[in-house]
């Protein structure tokens, strides 16, 4: 057993004039002003904070009391849906305005004056205590105002979904209009939207980024020639193509345009049945599989095993297939061939075709679509379009429907 000490918190007078609810609190400082840090079951969130609403079209704007941009319908949706289909949902905390100084008590120890406590919150930058609130009292939400409404709304129609949770709040004094803000500015620019890379890394509950991530983990030569985090891949990096090319080019052998559809539509149709599920990520697999076999995606692996990496950045620039462009081109080629493949044994060969016709950038059947002045490449959808009907011409397809709109 150690010898040490531990000293009891004093008593905390809790008393109150008016009704009020008593919250264990955190005051901390940041940014040479004072904070609260408190939590709130999520069934009555939406009674301490007000809210803006959505724009309405006749009703007049009073630019004194706007203070958070309007609702907005369809994001606050989004999170209601969120919440209800994901059971370890993850709520980021809600910043919150308080337009009254915060009756803050703090845990008090042994003899402790007001100057000690001065001291203890100047040398430790944040101490423990309760906030005492008047039971009507209201915050104006500074940065969560989507949230804090979907969770109000879930409260009244689904408590279910929320019944066990807590929020986070972030709660800051602040009596000027334009201070609260320049605080709403602050809170929006330092957070930094993440990038279509990295949604589709990691979101993989997405049923298409899922798909995506598995490929890229089952198939040697994506593992290794893939751009992760990237939108694009650099001029001289080894790397074939990034991660949203491949999930473009998964839309396009799944008969999707990926140019002019969200993957959600995929994703909801993946969600409701898993033997289309699988029948994709098999289509899919065996495009790339066979892909593997392009001269020119074997001359990339050839160099990379050398470690000649510098080769690398040519043979790219020799070739449409190992680019953005390219790959959606032979992707959409390879979805018309899903249509008209009678087994998988004729699929294969479909794709075997696509994998050893000739994607040199000094192929005619790319001039005036794909390709432009100066040998570079064209990404606009009519150009793709055209390059599509031109490789499936050339393969023997001829349709007039030859491109996915």
């Amino acid at each position: 057993m150690n010898n040490e000490t531990y000293s009891q918190a004093n008593p905390i007078n809790t008393g109150s004039p008016i009704a009020a609810i008593t919250l264990p609190a955190i005051k901390y400082k940041s940014g040479k002003r004072i904070w609260y840090a408190v939590t709130l079951p999520y069934r009555v969130l939406g009674k301490f904070i007000h809210t803006s609403s959505a724009k309405s079209k006749n009703k007049e704007i009073i630019q004194t009391e706007i203070r958070n941009r309007f609702l907005d319908p369809k994001h606050k949706n989004e999170i209601k849906d969120y919440i209800r289909s994901e059971e370890e949902y993850t709520i980021p905390p809600v910043t919150l305005t308080s337009f009254e100084e915060l009756d803050f008590r703090p845990y008090t120890f042994g003899n402790e004056t007001e100057e000690d406590l001065k001291l203890r919150f100047d040398s430790i930058g944040s101490m423990a205590g309760i906030v005492v609130l008047p039971i009507d009292y209201e915050f104006e939400c500074l940065d969560g105002n989507h949230r804090t409404v979907a969770i109000r709304e879930l409260a009244e129609e689904a408590v279910e979904y929320i019944a066990d949770s807590n929020m986070l709040l972030n709660i800051v004094y602040e009596k000027s209009p334009k201070k609260i803000r320049q605080d709403f500015v602050d809170v929006n620019q330092n957070a930094k939207q993440t990038s279509t890379s990295i949604n589709t890394l990691f979101n993989t509950r997405d049923k298409v980024s899922n798909l995506v991530v598995n490929l890229i983990d089952d198939i040697a030569y994506l593992n290794k020639t893939t751009e992760l985090l990237s939108t694009s891949v650099s001029k001289n990096s080894h790397n074939i193509f990034t991660i949203n090319n491949l999930k473009s080019a998964l839309m396009e052998v799944s008969g999707y345009n990926s140019q002019a559809t969200k993957t959600l539509k995929l994703s909801m149709e993946l969600a409701e049945s898993e033997e289309y599920e699988e029948q994709i990520t098999k289509n899919v697999t065996l495009f790339f599989e066979e892909l593997e076999n392009n001269e020119y995606i074997l001359g990339i692996m050839e160099k990379l095993r050398a470690k000649k990496l510098v080769d690398i950045p040519e043979i790219r620039n020799k070739n449409v297939l190992t680019s953005g462009t390219g790959i959606i081109v032979a992707a959409r080629v390879a979805g018309r061939f899903v249509e008209i493949a009678e087994n998988e044994q004729q699929l294969k060969g479909y794709f075997r075709q696509i994998a050893q016709f000739n994607w040199s950038r000094d192929n005619y059947v790319f001039l005036n679509n794909i390709i432009g002045d100066e040998n570079k490449i064209l990404n606009s959808r009519d150009a793709i379009n055209s390059a599509t009907k031109a490789v499936l011409k050339s393969l023997g397809y001829v349709s007039p429907e030859a491109s996915v709109e």
